[in-house]
């Protein structure tokens, strides 16, 4: 049996029988030859890949890229058009002799204590802002009204002055308060006796 043994190192100066002696301008020529390969063979891989690519997206087309979402413009009330509106939203009034963009903010709501500790009432402060107006627009505390979701109508006092002005380069405010049990309200503005615009909100008692 032949047993397996490891190869001897060979030492300096010595060759084995039979072995084969590269010449160094040999050598030097098939490493190069083998360079020029390499690049070649890497040259088809890159343009391959960029050929895949460009096949790609012509089948795929152009990818579609979302424009931003445009910002809603404001609704335009009129003595004759009313507008149904959030809590919170602007309404453009076009009146006659005088229009303005009016908003409606709120309500503040400060909670009524009742025996017990529970809140069942709420003192709630409604803003409401006249600006960019042409013309003068005025607003009296009387022309809005409130109902809660039963219909029952919510006696509104002022904080401040019960008539304001806006005129152009101005801006105006009007300060409302109620009392509101919690659930769904309404406030309605009418100018000359006709409905503008009624904005809706609920009143949470936590």
């Amino acid at each position: 049996m032949t047993a397996a043994r490891t190869a001897a190192p060979r030492r300096a100066g010595l060759r084995r029988p039979g072995a084969w002696r590269t010449h160094p301008k040999t050598a030097l020529a098939a490493l190069a030859c083998t360079a020029l390969a390499l690049t070649a063979c890497g040259g088809h891989s890159a343009s391959t890949a960029t050929d895949d690519a460009a096949s790609t997206v012509k089948s795929l087309g152009a990818v579609p890229i979302p424009s931003p979402p445009t910002a809603q413009a404001t609704p335009t009330a009129t003595d004759k058009h009313l507008q149904l509106l959030a809590m919170g939203y602007s309404v453009n009034a076009q009146l006659p002799g005088a229009s303005a963009v009016v908003t409606a903010g709120g309500p503040t709501e400060e909670p009524i204590a009742t025996p017990g500790g529970v809140p069942d009432h709420a003192t709630g402060t409604i803003t409401i802002t006249v600006r960019e107006a042409t013309g003068a627009l005025t607003l009296h505390a009387a022309d809005f009204t409130s109902r809660d979701e039963n219909g029952t109508a919510i006696a509104l006092s002022t904080r401040g002055p019960a008539t304001i002005t806006a005129r152009a380069g101005q801006t105006a405010t009007l300060t409302l308060t109620g009392t509101y049990k919690a659930g769904a309200a309404a406030l309605t503005w009418r100018h000359d006796g006709k409905t503008v615009a009624v904005w809706d909100f609920n009143i949470e008692l936590d």
